[in-house]
C-alpha cells in the first residue's frame, strides 16, 4: 500500500457550484452597500460569501433542506443567508439567492 492511501482516507469531492443571476445580483448589491459604508468592507463581504461557497461545494450535506428543496448556509460576520439547491444525483449545487436576513425569502426564491 502506498503511503497516504487506504480505506481510512476519504476522497475529497468538490461539487459543481452554479451561481444563479439573481444570486450574483444579490452579491453585487451587498458588496456595494457595505463598500459605501466603509472602504474594504464590501471586499470582506465578498470574501465571506466565497468562503461559505467553498464549504457548500465540499459538503452541501452539512446544510439541511429547510424550505422545500432549498438549503440555507449563513455567512460569517455578515447577516446573510445563501439559499441553494443540491442535486444529489448530479452533484450540482445551484446557489439561487444570497439574501440579508431581513429580506423576504419567500418573495425571491
Amino acid at each position: 500500500m502506498v503511503r497516504g492511501e487506504g480505506p481510512h482516507l476519504r476522497q475529497v469531492v468538490k461539487h459543481r457550484l452554479i451561481i444563479a443571476p439573481l444570486a450574483e445580483a444579490d452579491i453585487t448589491t451587498g458588496f456595494s452597500w457595505y463598500e459605501e459604508r466603509s472602504t474594504g468592507l464590501g471586499r470582506d463581504f465578498i470574501s465571506r460569501v466565497e468562503a461559505k461557497f467553498a464549504v457548500i461545494s465540499l459538503s452541501p450535506q452539512l446544510f439541511h433542506a429547510r424550505f422545500g428543496s432549498y438549503r440555507l448556509a449563513a455567512t460569517e460576520r455578515f447577516p446573510y443567508a445563501i439559499y441553494f439547491i443540491w442535486d444529489e444525483v448530479t452533484g450540482i449545487v445551484t446557489v439561487r439567492r444570497v439574501l440579508h436576513f431581513k429580506q423576504d425569502r419567500a418573495a425571491g426564491l
